[in-house]
């Protein structure tokens, strides 16, 4: 991507973002059900063909639900086609990474460069629609 930020990253502050839907759907066992998700993704206006396509994405392990990796994935690959970019043929690697920041930020308080913040969580597997 010639050193630019690559469009398919999961920045950590949509995985938060991500999380916080996540949650409120109120997983069982770290996992909402292929038909909560569904619910969620439809709100978005995209026709069902392409949300079958992204849950194809998106769904790592073909197990009719969905953990927090996959359900960002979803909703990354969502807001990417609801910004007209075409579905890449495969899942893109980086998607399936931990999100790290791409760049310091400065502290405007003590002038001091300093990392983004990540919010550690463990990669789980699951998915379906």
């Amino acid at each position: 991507m010639n050193g630019g930020v690559n469009i398919w990253a999961i920045t950590p502050e949509e995985r938060s973002k991500h999380d916080r839907q996540f949650d409120s759907l109120t997983p069982t066992l770290g996992y909402v059900s292929g038909e909560q998700a569904r619910r969620f993704f439809i709100q978005s206006g995209l026709p069902a063909s392409v949300l079958a396509e992204i849950w194809t994405l998106a769904d790592l392990t073909n197990d009719g639900r969905m953990d927090r990796l996959e359900f960002s994935i979803a909703m990354k690959l969502i807001k990417l086609q609801l910004q007209g970019q075409a579905l890449p043929p495969a899942l893109p690697d980086i998607m399936k990474q931990t999100p790290t920041p791409s760049i310091l930020t400065s502290s405007a308080r003590f002038g001091k460069p300093r990392l983004c913040a990540i919010s550690a969580s463990p990669k789980m597997e699951g998915s379906g629609i």
